[in-house]
């Protein structure tokens, strides 16, 4: 097995690549949802060999029990229900729940 790297230059770049896998899985979602889910794959196995953390906004993108690139109204339903967002893929009919956050308003 390959060495971890110590070198924070290198996260910084498994950052990038994540970044540009996740852009590429957007565009190619729509003529080919299984090139999608691979560059999920690679980006995961990018994160999972640098020990580092995917970006929230990122991993609610794609489906944490059957690793499918999700995009609302192809292959995931999005509910809102007592406080919390609930989706649904498509692919594999797991549900995920978010709590939804209300930002605070300071009153004067």
């Amino acid at each position: 097995m390959k060495e971890k790297s110590r070198n924070p230059a290198t996260k910084k770049i498994a950052r990038e690549r994540i970044h540009i896998l996740f852009e590429q899985a957007g565009q190619e979602s729509g003529a080919h949802p299984e090139r999608s889910n691979r560059y999920v794959d690679i980006a995961r196995k990018i994160a999972m060999r640098q020990r580092i953390r995917i970006d929230r906004e990122l991993r609610r993108q794609y489906c944490h029990y059957c690793y499918s690139f999700l995009v609302p109204g192809r292959n995931m339903r999005v509910r809102v229900h007592r406080g919390n967002v609930v989706v649904t893929c498509h692919s594999c009919n797991k549900k995920t729940r978010y709590r939804l956050v209300r930002p605070h308003v300071q009153s004067s």
